[in-house]
């Protein structure tokens, strides 16, 4: 299930547009930026100290990321998000392993996630053409 499927179905209590959109954007804007983050956001034990420390962090994306929490409906409409999305997106456990310092999962993530510069994606590229001719040549 697709995290807008779910953020969907569990905010579905909520009257306020607003307040259901700003569900969905801390999961979703936590979600593309980094598996890291993501896997912050769905087992930190502090939402409220998370997001206020994520907004500083991207404050120059200019989002507002704060949520409600302490409007009870919102709060369990996030919470209901939170478990059905760990639920149905860390099946494995992949997030929980990342958040916990695994070493397997934290190499992962920064395979994932590395940035290549011109020059190594250019070394990259020829490794990758060198690879493909050895195969293809046998």
């Amino acid at each position: 299930m697709e995290i807008e499927k779910i953020i969907y179905e569990t905010t579905r209590d909520l009257l306020s547009i607003e307040d259901k959109l700003r569900i969905a954007t801390i999961f979703l804007f936590c979600e593309k930026i980094s598996g890291n983050l993501f896997a912050n956001l769905l087992y930190t034990d502090n939402h409220e100290t998370f997001i206020r420390n994520v907004e500083l962090i991207y404050s120059e994306y200019d989002i507002d990321l704060t949520i409600r929490l302490s409007d009870k409906n919102i709060k369990k409409c996030f919470n209901a998000t939170l478990e059905k999305v760990k639920e149905k997106e860390d099946k494995e456990g992949y997030y929980k392993a990342l958040f916990e310092g695994d070493p397997f999962a934290v190499a992962i993530d920064e395979i994932v996630n590395y940035d290549f510069n011109a020059i190594e994606l250019k070394k990259l590229k020829e490794g990758v053409v060198e690879q493909l001719e050895i195969w293809t040549n046998k």
